[in-house]
């Protein structure tokens, strides 16, 4: 049955797909003939091609533009960001591309500083992050939390400030051969702004506010290049420096946000009382955000160029975890707090990333030589706390701690080669790549302070049980848990690329890679095609395998946290797989993760105003890293944690799903000129295999499947009028369900679909651009969390009223300004 509840619902969804495709045939039809009426319009489709930005990416010809991509591809301008009205990166990729998913959990420890980004439904470390073309570092935490990418450790995306970047490509396709591990879903390449000209130096003062009066975000952002070694044009290079100062305060979405009142209220703890909803502050971390970026290009001769870029990020991200009641004896100390507590947690995070290389031509190759070091580095700082096992045992506590910090390094050498073959027996130059590299990973766990840890066993509470040891939220690292751990890799690859004919194009590429610490090597391919039936029509596809080696934060990352199960606050240990405790209960040495990707699109470009494409997938991965279900320990030689966690080759899986892309644009002649879209996403995850149950239950499995939206659908509208552009976006979030099982007493829930309206208007008057939106026009929320739902980290009965699977958060309608000024 469940089978072909799945078919059918795919069905379902290709059909709509397919009547928007055939409405959208029957349109251009129309517009086609309405277009060959008009005078301007009277020369044949064939001659007229629309201007597109030539890709990077997915490719290593020098020509390719999206429409001509063997794969699927998007390119998003600084337009199509600033339009989101998003002060992050993440958040406006979510409201463009239909495949991506960026739900906004809240009481979610660090996760709430680093939120993970899905695409296609798969896990956020199946999503290979470039910046300029170099592969980007990655996060050092683990989303530990019951939520969608648990267990993942991926780029975070908002270390990038929009100010710096000129577009970027995503490529929604399998790129392993290509780029390596990571590159399951696709490939994100975000592209720096770079030299400098008329109207490419500006300036922003930006401001915004929640419909309820909190989350106000505030910031100041530019950028601004000046040329190196002489005048403008004239220069031999050019250097680029952009920024972006934020203030972002929190907001509480709890149904109860009264913190003086609180159950049980002291003057009735010993009479009958129907117990009110508790506070929580539940919604979005306060932050300050400081980032800065300098890309640079110098010409050292005819056919030499040095090149480089760095990123710089402080987000100091303020976050919190359940209320402390005050009469909770394990976790609270009345003579310390007498009416509760809420518990802080103070991320500092820094982000470091330079890229420098230098490239030329020799013997008719373009060579690119750089390299690059990226570092994520986290630290726990807990305030407004207390370890109660601590004062219990001692007589006092601090209120504050040092916990403890993560760090993740990257460093790589890339050599790259390219060059163009003239063969007799190819119509075309055969574009020839090839390349090797050199790629080093450590991860560092630094323990905290004595305080933040310390646990004494005979620190028995009034019910004969042992206090819990160590900060409360957020237990500090022990130091025997504290190392230093690295790996490297070596890897070789091959691209070849070629228009066979003028209407056939194809394109393969295969990669080696060997890793040390176990992982041992891995090849992969991919084969690339493309055929242009006619002048409006073309067909595209591809065939690849990939792979992911485990994350070194999935190796060596492990804490003990204070998580929620069955309504109640417990300590949660997370294992490293080789922890002899991790082993007892299970784990295994992590392998690599493999995959398969085919997918298979149309093009139709009937003339220079329309172009649409609607592509169709399926990914396969085996051995998929995934992370455990909280399992009871009953080992009494650690009584510190009550649960324990860890990392383990899960099992298999297959994704299904559609992408559909149009954009039309309109002439309106005296009123201006309309740029239309519309792209839809549909997405089936399905598990076919789960190596153990005992390890990975319903719930777990249920993120996997139904925690993001199957469905997705964005459209849009600009209005563009002298000085004036009104945007307008319509989005379709399909529904997300916590599963149920009767067999174990899981009640879940389906949340419903919700479409949201963001409308933007800005008006420019000679170098200025005064700016103005509303997101969530409507105020839409999501469906309420039900008293009866008891699915992973749903929690009404304390005033979590909405989900964390939310793709599209809980905080209602926004409101923001803008003043830009350009020169």
């Amino acid at each position: 049955m469940p089978n072909k509840l799945h078919t059918s619902s795919f069905r379902r969804h290709a059909l709509w797909l397919s009547m928007v495709s055939a409405l959208v045939s029957g349109s251009l039809v129309h517009a086609q003939d309405t277009a060959t009426q008009d005078n301007t319009t009277t020369q044949d489709n064939k001659n007229v091609k629309q201007l597109q930005q030539v890709v990077v990416t997915g490719t290593r010809a020098t020509s390719r533009t999206v429409d001509e991509s063997l794969a699927p591809i998007d390119v998003l301008t600084p337009k199509d960001l600033s339009s989101t009205g998003a002060g992050d990166l993440a958040t406006a990729l979510n409201r463009l591309l239909p495949s991506l998913d960026f739900p906004r959990p809240a009481i979610n420890d660090g996760n709430d500083a680093l939120r993970p980004a899905s695409l296609r439904g798969l896990s956020p470390d199946d999503v290979l992050v470039l910046v300029n073309g170099k592969r980007y570092h990655t996060s050092a935490l683990v989303n530990y939390n019951e939520s969608v990418g648990r267990g993942s450790a991926p780029v975070d995306l908002n270390s990038i400030p929009i100010a710096a970047i000129d577009h970027i490509e995503v490529l929604r396709d399998g790129a392993s051969a290509q780029y390596g591990s990571d590159a399951i879903a696709g490939v994100i390449n975000i592209i720096l702004k770079g030299a400098p000209g008329p109207g490419k130096n500006d300036i922003d003062v930006y401001g915004g506010v929640m419909d309820v009066g909190d989350g106000a975000n505030n910031g100041v952002e530019g950028s601004v290049a000046i040329p190196l070694g002489g005048v403008e044009d004239k220069a031999p290079g050019w250097m680029r420096f952009s920024w972006n100062y934020q203030s972002v305060m929190n907001t509480n979405r709890a149904e109860n946000t009264d913190p003086t009142f609180n159950y049980p209220p002291r003057d009735f703890v010993n009479n009958p009382y129907p117990p009110p909803t508790p506070y929580q502050r539940y919604g979005e971390p306060a932050e300050k955000v400081m980032q800065a970026v300098i890309n640079m290009d110098y010409r050292l001769g005819d056919s030499l160029e040095l090149y480089g870029n760095l990123i710089l990020g402080k987000r100091d991200v303020t976050s919190n975890g359940y209320w402390r009641m005050w009469n909770n004896p394990d976790r609270n100390v009345i003579a310390v707090y007498p009416d509760g507590f809420l518990p802080h947690i103070v991320n500092p995070t820094r982000d470091y990333q330079g890229t420098l290389g230098i490239k030329g031509q020799a013997l008719g190759w373009n060579w690119d030589l750089s390299g690059t070091h990226g570092e994520n580095d986290l630290v726990f700082d807990i305030t407004n706390s207390i370890n109660t096992n601590l004062y219990h045992s001692t007589g006092s506590s601090p209120t504050s701690f040092f916990s403890g910090r993560y760090a993740t390094k990257l460093d790589v050498l890339d050599f790259d080669a390219a060059r163009e073959f003239s063969l007799g027996f190819l119509k075309n130059p055969l574009t020839v790549a090839w390349g090797v590299e050199y790629k080093k990973d450590e991860y560092d766990v630094g323990a905290g302070e004595p305080a933040s840890w310390y646990f004494n066993p005979n620190a028995l509470d009034p019910s004969g049980n042992v206090y819990p040891g160590g900060s409360q939220v957020w237990p500090g690292i022990t130091p025997n848990l504290a190392g230093n751990f690295s790996r490297h890799n070596y890897a070789a690859y091959f691209d070849l690329e070629n228009d066979v004919t003028d209407k056939f194009s194809a394109g393969v590429a295969g990669r080696y890679e060997n890793y040390s610490g176990g992982v041992g090597s891995v090849v992969s391919g991919k084969l690339s095609g493309r055929y242009q039936f006619t002048d409006t029509f073309a067909l595209r596809a591809t065939a690849s395998n990939g792979f992911r080696a485990p994350s070194m934060a999935q190796v060596n990352y492990s804490s003990t946290v204070t998580l929620v199960s069955n309504g109640q606050l417990v300590q949660v240990g997370t294992l490293r797989p080789n922890d002899p405790l991790a082993i007892a209960y299970g784990a295994k040495p992590l392998s690599p993760e493999k995959s398969s990707n085919y997918s298979i699109g149309a093009v139709f470009t009937p003339f220079d105003r329309l172009n649409a494409t609607l592509d169709v997938y399926q990914i396969r991965i085996w051995h998929q890293i995934l992370y455990s279900d909280p399992l009871t320990n009953t080992n009494p030689n650690f009584p510190q944690i009550a649960q324990l966690q860890f990392f383990v080759n899960g099992g298999n899986t297959r994704t299904r799903g559609a992408d559909l892309v149009v954009n039309y644009n309109q002439e309106l002649g005296d009123w201006g000129r309309l740029n239309n879209g519309v792209s839809a996403n549909y997405n089936q995850v399905h598990i076919e295999e789960i190596s153990n149950p005992a390890l990975l239950g319903p719930y777990n499995q249920g993120l996997l499947t139904k925690g993001t939206p199957r469905t997705k659908y964005v459209l849009y509208s600009d209005w563009l009028r002298g000085g004036w552009n009104v945007h307008a976006d319509f989005t379709r979030y399909g529904s997300v369900t916590d599963v149920s099982d009767p067999a174990i007493g899981l009640v879940g829930q389906t949340f419903a679909p919700r479409w949201l309206l963001n409308l933007s208007a800005n008006y420019s008057l000679q170098n200025w651009i005064f700016a103005a939106g509303i997101d969530n026009v409507t105020n839409q929320y999501p469906t309420k969390v039900a008293l009866s739902n008891n699915g992973g980290y749903e929690d009404r009965t304390n005033g979590l009223q909405y989900s964390a699977l939310s793709p599209f958060g809980f905080d209602g309608r926004y409101w923001y300004g803008k003043v830009t000024y350009r020169w």
